[in-house]
């Protein structure tokens, strides 16, 4: 089966309902249809791999898709200032920062730590590089206050966005993602998987899934692996309940925008819970050795935060179901450009004086 290449075009979502294109803004910022092909190396026949690291030759990673129509948006509303939210070493606020300089807004970051790794440290070099204002907040707890009350208040004109890009206009990006998958699976260049299996952190991607596989008329169960804490204090942030709503809110703006919108009952995604270790952005055991696995046998770059704990809950899955020649998709959300580069133009010494304590200390090794 041969992968397609083909040339950026406007989603297909766009094609399937035609009232979209008029109601929802949307910007080019990826290549896409993204890579699908099997990882024949590791001792599977049935597992196969979703290339979104391949999503952009700036800055690749799931957040692409997302971004195509938040900003899209941010665009069309005439606004500034983009104030959005994540950990330290956050990719969600790298790609922000990023095409957010590419499209002359203003982004402003607000972080909260995470264990420091190499990865970590060379995200905050490269934010830096693409002019986001950083504000330390140390906490999840601060940065969550300083993101709901503090800022809007100082900011009342500015577009937030939740970390992650997990809004429902995000959310969008990756419903249109599996009728590209519908489309590919057309094509011969895969047989339809009997489970997607992806990372779960603020339910943007899994919740997109969930919902195009509903829409698209694909019988895959989609599979979500958590990476993040399930509540922070009283309250639910990394839960089924809370991608439920997410998909519920983002389908509610989909039949608001398109009277053809077909009539659906939002059903739950399944959720992995045994796979964070000691929390976000702490490396796991199994986590490295998914790691080196998908580098030594299939070259495939993962990160200790989100698809390495994903990918070891893949290898397991695929393990356990050994007997079964279902088709499995990894649908992979990380960044495989290589940008050290550019990180290393970057001096530490010009980030804001909090964070240049991260690089004065040894990084936690994957």
């Amino acid at each position: 089966m041969k992968a397609s290449f083909e040339k950026p075009s406007m989603p297909i979502i766009f094609r399937e309902y035609p009232e979209l294109e008029k109601k929802l803004a949307w910007i080019s910022l990826g290549t896409f249809p993204t890579q699908i092909h099997p990882l024949n190396r590791l001792g599977y026949d049935n597992l196969w791999i979703k290339r979104d690291d391949l999503s952009s030759a700036v800055y690749g990673g799931n957040k692409i898709r997302k971004l195509e129509f938040i900003l899209a948006e941010a665009k069309r509303r005439r606004t500034s200032q983009l104030i959005t939210f994540g950990g330290i070493g956050t990719n969600h606020g790298l790609a922000t920062a990023i095409f957010c300089n590419q499209l002359d807004i203003a982004c402003t970051l607000l972080l909260f730590w995470q264990p420091v790794t190499i990865h970590v440290q060379q995200n905050l070099r490269l934010i830096k590089k693409y002019k986001a204002k950083l504000i330390y907040k140390k906490t999840l707890w601060k940065t969550v206050i300083g993101y709901y009350l503090l800022e809007r208040i100082t900011h009342p004109r500015a577009y937030f966005i939740f970390a992650g890009g997990s809004n429902p206009t995000g959310t969008i990006g990756y419903v249109n993602a599996v009728f590209e998958l519908r489309d590919q699976i057309k094509r011969g260049e895969m047989p339809e998987p009997s489970m997607i299996i992806c990372p779960l952190g603020s339910g943007g991607t899994i919740g997109g899934l969930s919902l195009g596989v509903q829409l698209a008329g694909l019988n895959s169960k989609v599979i979500g692996v958590r990476v993040s804490e399930a509540y922070l204090g009283p309250f639910p942030a990394c839960t089924p309940q809370t991608v439920k709503t997410l998909m519920h809110k983002t389908y509610k703006l989909l039949r608001k925008k398109s009277r053809t919108m077909p009539s659906i009952s939002i059903k739950a995604p399944q959720i992995l819970q045994d796979y964070l270790g000691d929390g976000y952005g702490f490396p796991t055991e199994e986590g490295s050795n998914a790691y080196h696995i998908a580098k030594d046998n299939e070259d495939i770059k993962l990160d200790p935060t989100y698809t390495a704990k994903t990918f070891a809950a893949v290898l397991d899955y695929c393990q356990g179901q050994r007997m079964n020649s279902e088709p499995i998709l990894y649908w992979h959300t990380f960044n495989s450009v290589d940008m050290s580069q550019q990180a290393a133009s970057v001096d530490c010494r010009n980030l804001p004086k909090p964070l240049q304590k991260f690089f004065r200390q040894d990084p936690v090794n994957i």
